[in-house]
């Protein structure tokens, strides 16, 4: 008898029932955490229902820490999902004396109930994301709070700044967090944040890379060279010395394949966003950075593959769609009002700027239920999973979950409890129970 069939026999009747009940749900499409399934196996010597080892602590503390699933070895294909919480709206231009409240308190929540990690962006100059403008320096007071959470750039904009002085502020962030950060690199996409290095926009794909082979190097204590006042050259090494050997790295990915290869071949994770990437291109686009991981020697399963979606987890589908309809409309409408900013070359797309104001109201409309329906974690517990499900088939690891597109504090609090129970649906659950 196998070990399965003598646990199947230990149970009682009621116990029989409620595991027939269970699997009656599964089978009419209801969603039944996988906690609650192994639950039901019992203790042969008691009969009594038996806890998963661990569950206990993990209920109290929120998950395993960070450490113990450090990022580039973390969930691979059919492994689970993990989840992670991702900031990138947050209004700048607020004047209420309590901007970051949402952050610190999520980042907290996060840290108690075993979320992989709390991003923060590189945002400049505008109103939506102004909230944001430097990583480091909000991931160092996050170190503080927090205990156990990943602490992420997503992302720094590497050919904005020199790469000594990257290097040397995430290494005292990884000293004040005992080696809990990550950073991702992106090359920069927003025209009107250029004021602050504008010689090198054109060239700010190969400047990213070559900082960020700089970047690593430095990070293992290695020396470089750089130019110094007096026209000869000075030898310099990092300090403080960070506590994680090595920088954990991600690429901020759009739609060009020729990011995704270079990160396999670099042998660094991936933050994406599905909304530039439609079903079958991303599943592509997976494909191909997990097979040149492996022709460069990393190992292909070993790389995360992040992928940020706006969120808002609660009760119902339609009572969830209310409840963000006018805030992510506004939102929608914000990043459309940055076109001209988005656009240096003002006269040169004259026509799109005339479409953009003469059919903004059906294209916000239209993004609206493209992001609710197809590209967004909004609705039920159930409409979420089955989110969850097919971004699994598509072989991502990870969902970054961006919460601040315009929600009142105390809502995206409240679905944040929704979502953490989602989450522990897609928590691996250890397989045996003692007997």
């Amino acid at each position: 008898m196998s070990e399965l069939e003598k646990k199947l026999a230990a149970l009682s009747p009621e116990q029989r029932r409620l595991l027939e009940q269970r699997l009656k749900q599964k089978a009419a499409g209801e969603r039944t955490p996988p906690q609650e399934t192994a639950d039901v196996l019992t203790d042969g010597a008691t009969g009594r229902l038996q806890e998963m080892p661990g569950k206990a602590a993990a209920d109290e503390t929120g998950g395993t820490a960070p450490s113990g699933n450090p990022v580039g070895s973390g969930s691979g294909p059919g492994e689970g999902m993990q989840f992670s919480l991702i900031f990138f709206s947050g209004d700048g231009s607020s004047t209420a004396g309590d901007k970051y409240r949402l952050l610190i308190e999520s980042a907290k929540f996060a840290d108690r109930h075993g979320f992989s990690a709390v991003w923060t962006p590189e945002r400049h100059f505008q109103a939506i994301g102004g909230l944001y403008p430097n990583p480091s320096v909000l991931s160092a007071g996050l170190a503080t709070i927090t205990s156990r959470i990943q602490l992420r750039a997503g992302s720094v904009v590497l050919p904005l700044h020199h790469p000594l002085r990257v290097a040397e502020e995430w290494s005292v962030v990884d000293n004040l967090s005992q080696g809990r950060v990550a950073i991702s690199v992106a090359t920069g996409w927003h025209p009107a944040d250029f004021v602050l290095n504008p010689d090198i926009y054109e060239d700010r794909k190969q400047i990213m890379f070559d900082n960020l082979d700089l970047i690593r190097r430095l990070w293992r204590g290695e020396s470089a060279r750089f130019k110094d006042i007096a026209g000869g050259e000075a030898e310099v090494k990092v300090l403080p010395r960070p506590v994680q050997p090595e920088l954990p790295i991600f690429c901020t990915a759009s739609g060009n394949p020729a990011t995704w290869i270079k990160a396999g071949e670099l042998g660094v994770n991936i933050l994406c966003s599905l909304a530039n990437h439609p079903a079958d291109a991303l599943k592509e686009r997976i494909e191909l950075y997990r097979s040149k991981r492996r022709e460069h020697g990393h190992d292909p399963d070993a790389g995360i593959v992040s992928v940020m979606l706006h969120t808002y987890v609660g009760e119902t589908d339609s009572g969830v769609k209310e409840q963000v309809r006018g805030p992510l409309r506004d939102y929608l409408g914000t990043f459309l009002g940055q076109y001209d900013t988005l656009n240096p070359y003002k006269d040169d797309n004259a026509a799109v700027k005339d479409v953009l104001d003469n059919e903004k109201e059906s294209l916000i409309t239209f993004a609206f239920e493209k992001y609710f329906q197809m590209s967004s974690l909004m609705g039920s517990k159930q409409k979420c999973a089955k989110m969850i499900e097919r971004l699994q088939k598509l072989g991502v690891n990870e969902v970054a979950c961006l919460l601040d597109f315009g929600l009142e504090f105390e809502q995206i609090m409240q679905g944040l409890e929704h979502l953490n129970e989602l989450k522990s649906w897609f928590t691996p659950v250890q397989e045996t129970v003692s007997v």
